[in-house]
């Protein structure tokens, strides 16, 4: 009924918002760095834009957040 397509829509917009970024890069773990070094070749900024900015409430900067 009408309760199901707001969490939908929700759902869908946090698994979105959380995952675009927090999907890791390629990295190399054979080179034993530290948990910081690690965490920041592992995690990535999306593109800029008006909507993406909005849209996201500023968590595509993921390396500042």
């Amino acid at each position: 009924s009408y309760v199901y397509l707001p969490r939908y829509l929700e759902s869908t917009w946090f698994i979105w918002v959380s995952q675009m970024n927090h999907i890791p890069m390629d990295i190399d773990y054979d080179r034993n760095k530290d948990w910081v070094s690690t965490q920041l070749h592992a995690t990535c900024n999306v593109n800029q834009s008006l909507f993406n900015d909005w849209f996201t409430g500023h968590l595509n900067f993921q390396i500042e957040h």
